[in-house]
């Protein structure tokens, strides 16, 4: 398993890290903290997911001003899992070659994986950063869920996951 400070000693240089503190200010470093940490443990994931982002736009948003800073960018990719650059592509942009793709239903299967692979790679997910994370946001409020009970699901059998932490990033 890969802890928050893990993440950020492997992915986050002190520049990007003021970088970031300048962008999303007036947030409190923690919440800033929080939110690249969260996109980090995305965009690890995200060499396996294919369709639409499964986290909030406020992830989403780390995920853009990272992009701005090219060179960071690519060498971020470089050290996540895949080791390959992560393109990023807008919903709006993909309506020209599919007129439906805004309306295509989410797949389940996929994004309960992703949320099994999160618990398994990065521990259990944590009450304040949950929101973050679309799925398990919504099973929190419309199924009534606490998050013991989705971190208890999530690691069943039953919830597929995809273990990759074991690869050391450089």
């Amino acid at each position: 398993m890969m802890t928050n400070q893990q993440l950020r000693d492997a992915f986050l240089g002190p520049q990007m890290k003021y970088y970031f503190d300048k962008k999303l200010s007036p947030l409190p470093s923690a919440e800033v903290d929080a939110r690249i940490e969260e996109a980090l443990k995305f965009l690890n994931m995200a060499t396996y997911i294919d369709g639409s982002i499964p986290v909030s736009p406020e992830i989403d948003e780390v995920w853009h001003y990272w992009i701005l800073e090219t060179r960071e960018y690519a060498h971020l990719c470089s050290k996540l899992q895949g080791g390959q650059f992560l393109h990023h592509k807008s919903n709006d942009y993909a309506e020209y070659f599919d007129k439906d793709v805004k309306v295509h239903g989410i797949d389940l299967e996929r994004d309960v994986a992703i949320l099994g692979s999160y618990v398994l790679n990065y521990g259990p997910f944590d009450r304040e950063r949950v929101k973050y994370w679309l799925l398990a946001a919504y099973l929190l409020e419309q199924r009534g869920w606490s998050i013991d009970e989705l971190n208890r699901w999530l690691g069943t059998p039953s919830a597929p996951a995809l273990s990759f932490c074991g690869r050391r990033p450089g």
